[in-house]
């Protein structure tokens, strides 16, 4: 027998019994690599799990549908990781158990490497598949119609974060002891520890407040709700002003704005009912706890309409309510509270407490005397208090006790009306005429807008010529009301107000006699309120929201001045005689109503100057021609599809608003023309079919009609055609204006005076028109878009510089190289808020170091994403010179290697206003000071250089940074010096995640002596976020001691 065949022969025993022992064998040595791969994949995978997770939150806020497939990808993620992380559990502990740790377990870590093989490749598919989910509608879908039936998407499964509260050992009573700084005493602070503990019995689902008006039940609430979020004993809190007659739209609004939910664009009330009832309903099924607010109760609310969730009789279900009234009954009876409070006057030490605080401190020798019957009279009433307390400024003895002796009586309810009507009598004839308005308009707070437009038609703004004037006499006679307690300051919106009930009462009864208001709410008693003595002189009539079927028989009121009949439901119908009698009628409100066609309502309004027809149905726009002394016109939200040659002949007409007109598609060619003495004209989201200059004829309205109009100041229009721009277009008259040029989508929501929003190509030459060069520099927010022009830098798009520019956005241009270079010129000023979002081009904010003096000074919010060519933001010179900047975010820009340059500029660095750092997904950067082209591990003489750290205390310095936000930067190896933990005494919020080099969050400090006995704290820390941090070894290297746990911290791991 040859040898061959024999070694053919062992060659193959050799394949079929070595080789596979070999590879079992391989399975046993190489286990830890396949712990390694695995743990390496799992990593992956929850990276990818979170963020499909994020995106279906955001659906499931939103009410839309999550596709089926996303919901089995979740469900098998769930499962492979939580097999995967028991799989990697069982190898740790059979590593330490076979001899005492010292030898592997053959038989087990064969399994392991076996199993560990099989989930690696079933995770890298399930990771392949989730890169497919990149955007939202990869993700889900809007809600399906009610009638389809879909399958139910799985609820978000619990995160792997370990979460480690503590909460604060004072006593949550403690409040109760004593007069807080906020000014919540001792009577009303225990009111509300009963509040809220009432709404933590699960025995109490409705709880109420009532008490008589201006004892103090809407401030209370805001204390409570405070409380409240304090305390996170709720997880949604939102809240609503009812008043005495009940807006259900406006109601549902600002509930649905508490909850993030958009429903502006739903019209009628049902369907914005169901959209927030399956919201909170959604919130029921994911076991929140929401709690809804409503102020200001004076009768049933109809719950189920607003779209509450609710049960038989009106009971609320699967949220909680916390309500006020003036009437118990309206709470027990109507509402069905579990639980209501009485809210009674202040004690006489807490009156007192208050009254010192509102004067001051304690008043003169003089006028001690005085003080206890001054609350004495106040009744307890905070309101009152505060108003009687004013008396008591820069007066004398004899002034003062005349003041209150002319209220002096015991019962409380004249003790009201006379105080009241002492600061009545001390406002002018100009400032009592607008308190009169504000009550004739029937709701607790007034649109300021719409009293300017009633309070110029109703002649009551002395010395104005223009509307522009007639607003800022308005917000001086404001705040003139304020001051005299007869309006109170609104609880959010600056320059906005609220009217108290006792006031509104007052105006509406006392100080209208001789010419009586009429706020016609309950239609119970029309009868006797609409007598004809009262009607023959009444000087306004108010229709707030009454949801009529029918108006009442024509009414005869020759000295009517006022009618405002403010409907929803576009169903209500006038006939064309019921004005007839009404013939000094000034100004008019109908809005929501239905106009049917000619003959018309209008027909002998002869002195009528103010119309505002908006959310109308309206038939028949040219009747509206025959009102030749209007001077205001509102058609707002109407449905109107033409502006027909009869307006043109309204030419007193000084505002006309036809915002929101969407249906608007014609405005007949020479109509704005003739509209000669026109202030305002607002055209958002309304007409836009403008005709260019060389269309003949022409078949609509032209740009260039603007041109006679002298007066024009305020301006809001879209043109998305820029070939439609007039070259003399007069434009430099405008001090107000939000323009949109090209194909832009909605408008931005910066609210500023004087806006512009540009999408233009290369081929566009409007940015070079003298016209439009004017209203470039004087804007105060500029929006750009896909701009691709031959500028490199947005300072050279004007020829004067941006000396009033507030915000700056721009997005897809790709032609921008810097966004300011070398000029003379006042350049960025007034800016605050620079936006800067996928300019590809982008290479530096700053082509040049030597800019004008004052340049970003006023800078608050730097915002950079997407800007792949980028280095630096600032170089360290001019960041000295933002002592405004309050929020830096830098996002995704790959070159990024630094936050500031290090130049010439020598010293410490501070950003003393820096609260809010947010840096993400930056793979370059190594240090937030930078210098030389590249990283580096050296330093300057000065240390600048790159530190080991990223922020070195000895160079850096934010004492008012309360978030930091650190994700992605993978060149990092340590977060902060011991000096730089010293400068963050502010610090709420720390959150580390994502970066591959991270080994500690603190390091040694070179060349630096620190004594280990030192404890480095950061004492107003209270959330710690650590994740995915695979090299992190310790939280710090320093020798020092740390201190991290403070009450109410939550840390993630």
């Amino acid at each position: 027998m040859s040898v061959d065949p024999v070694v053919s022969i062992l060659w193959d025993v050799l394949k079929w019994v070595v080789i596979p022992i070999k590879r079992q064998f391989g399975y046993v040595m190489s286990s830890k690599r396949y712990a390694r791969d695995l743990q390496k994949e799992v990593g992956k995978l929850e990276s990818e799990d979170e963020r499909i997770q994020n995106a279906v939150r955001e659906a499931g806020d939103n009410l839309r549908h999550v596709h089926s497939h996303v919901s089995e990808w979740q469900g098998s993620a769930e499962k492979v990781l939580r097999e995967s992380g028991e799989l990697l559990g069982d190898f740790e502990k059979a590593s330490k158990t076979c001899c005492y740790g010292t030898l592997p377990d053959p038989n087990f870590r064969y399994q392991f490497s076996r199993k560990a093989k099989d989930k690696i490749e079933v995770i890298q598919d399930l990771a392949r598949k989730g890169c497919e989910f990149k955007e939202l509608n990869d993700i889900s879908s809007r809600a399906p119609a009610p009638g389809i039936v879909t399958a139910r998407t799985r609820t978000r499964r619990e995160g792997k974060e370990v979460v480690q509260s503590t909460t604060a050992t004072a006593s949550a009573s403690s409040a109760s002891t004593s007069i807080r700084d906020d000014g919540v005493i001792k009577s009303r602070a225990q009111m509300i520890r009963d509040i809220i503990d009432a709404l933590a019995d699960n025995s109490n689902r409705v709880v109420g407040v009532y008490g008589m008006g201006g004892v103090g039940k809407s401030t209370l609430l805001v204390d409570t709700e405070r409380r409240i979020r304090e305390e996170k004993s709720f997880d949604l809190v939102a809240k609503a002003d009812v008043s005495e007659n009940p807006d259900v739209k406006r109601i549902q609004g600002e509930i649905a704005h508490s909850l993030g939910l958009d429903i502006k664009n739903e019209e009628y009330i049902n369907v914005r009912a169901e959209r927030l009832h399956t919201r909170l309903e959604k919130e029921e099924r994911e076991k929140k706890k929401v709690l809804i607010i409503l102020d200001n109760l004076w009768e049933r609310l109809d719950l189920d309409k607003v779209g509450i969730p609710c049960g038989p009789g009106n009971k609320a279900r699967g949220c909680k309510l916390l309500l006020t009234a003036r009437d118990q009954r309206v709470l027990r009876r109507e509402m069905l509270c579990d639980s209501a409070f009485l809210l009674g006057g202040l004690e006489n030490v807490e009156a007192k407490r208050l009254f010192e605080k509102t004067v001051g401190g304690k008043v003169t020798v003089e006028l001690e005397p005085l003080v206890e019957e001054a609350l004495r009279i106040s009744a307890g009433l905070p309101f009152l208090i505060v108003a009687i307390s004013k008396l008591f400024i820069d007066t004398s003895y004899s002034e003062c006790d005349y003041a209150l002796k002319q209220i002096w009586s015991e019962d409380t309810g004249k003790v009201i009306t006379k105080r009241l009507q002492l600061s009545y009598g001390r406002i002018s004839e100009e400032a009592k005429s607008l308190l009169r308005l504000c009550v004739a308009y029937g709701v607790s707070k007034p649109y300021p807008d719409y009293l300017a437009r009633y309070g110029f038609g109703l002649r009551i703004f002395q010395g104005v010529s223009s509307v522009q004037e007639a607003r800022v006499r308005l917000g001086s006679l404001i705040h003139t009301l304020q001051a005299s307690s007869l309006l109170l300051d609104g609880e959010e919106d600056a320059g906005g107000f609220k009217i108290h009930d006792l006031v509104r009462e007052f105006v509406a009864s006392f100080a209208s006699t001789n010419r009586p208001l009429l706020i016609l709410k309950d239609k119970d008693k029309w009868e006797t309120t609409l007598s004809e003595e009262r009607l023959k002189i009444c000087e306004a009539i108010c229709f707030p929201y009454v949801d009529l079927e029918e108006l009442p028989k024509e009414l005869i009121c020759p000295e009517l001045r006022i009618f405002l009949l403010l409907e929803n439901e576009r169903s209500l119908e006038i006939s064309d005689s019921y004005f007839n009698s009404m013939k000094n009628l000034m100004a008019l409100d109908l809005s929501g109503i239905r106009l049917s066609r000619s003959p018309s309502p209008f027909q002998f309004m002869e002195n009528l100057h103010t119309l505002c027809v908006d959310d109308c149905s309206v038939e028949d726009v040219s009747v509206l021609g025959k009102l030749k002394g209007l001077q205001i016109l509102s058609l707002q939200h109407s449905d109107i599809q033409q502006l027909p040659k009869e307006i043109g002949q309204l030419t007193e007409l000084r505002l006309l608003d036809l915002d929101y007109c969407s249906k608007l598609q014609i405005i007949e060619p020479g109509v704005l023309g003739r509209l000669t003495k026109l202030e305002e004209l607002y055209m958002k989201d309304s007409f836009d079919r403008w005709s260019a200059g060389e269309q003949t004829p022409a078949t609509n309205a032209g740009l260039i009609e603007l041109n006679n109009m002298k007066n024009l100041r305020t301006l809001h229009v879209s043109i998305p055609n820029p070939s439609a721009l007039p070259r003399d277009l007069d434009v430099e008259k405008l001090t107000k204006y939000k323009i949109q040029i090209g194909d832009v989508r909605g408008w931005g929501d910066y609210k500023g005076s004087r806006m512009l929003e540009l999408n233009l190509d290369g081929t566009s030459d409007v940015l070079r028109k003298e016209c439009f060069q004017s209203i470039l520099a004087k804007a105060d927010a500029l929006y750009l878009y896909k701009l691709d022009r031959t500028e490199k830098s947005i300072s050279a798009l004007s020829s004067e510089g941006f000396p009033k520019l507030k915000h700056l956005q721009v997005e897809d241009s790709p032609s921008f190289r810097c966004i300011l270079e070398r000029s003379s010129l006042p350049t960025f000023e007034a800016l605050e808020t620079l936006l800067l979002n996928n300019l590809i081009n982008l290479e530096k904010i700053l082509c040049t170091k030597n800019i004008s003096i004052g340049s970003f000074s006023t800078l608050k919010v730097v915002r950079v994403e997407g800007c792949d060519k980028i280095e630096v933001l600032f170089p360290r010179s001019v960041a000295r010179e933002l002592p405004q900047l309050e929020e830096i975010k830098v996002v995704g820009c790959k070159l990024m290697r630094g936050i500031v340059e290090a130049d010439g500029d020598r010293g410490k660095f501070e950003l003393p206003k820096l609260r809010v750092l947010k840096l993400y997904w930056l793979p370059n950067i190594e240090n937030f000071i930078t210098t030389g082209s590249s990283p580096s591990r050296s330093t300057s003489d000065d240390q600048i250089g790159t530190q080991i750290a990223f922020f070195n205390g000895q160079q850096d310095a934010f004492p008012h940074l309360e978030t930091l936000e650190v994700n992605g930067l993978d060149n990092i190896g340590f977060m902060f010096s011991p000096s730089m933990v010293k400068s963050l005494a502010q610090l709420r919020k720390l959150n580390v995640s994502f970066g591959k080099k991270m080994e500690a969050i603190i390091t040694e400090e070179e060349g630096l002596a620190v004594e280990i006995s030192e404890t480095l704290a950061f004492p107003m820390l209270a959330h710690l976020s650590l994740q995915y941090l695979k090299s992190l070894k310790c939280f710090s290297h320093s020798k020092c001691k740390i201190d991290l746990f403070f009450s109410s911290m939550k840390i993630f791991l």
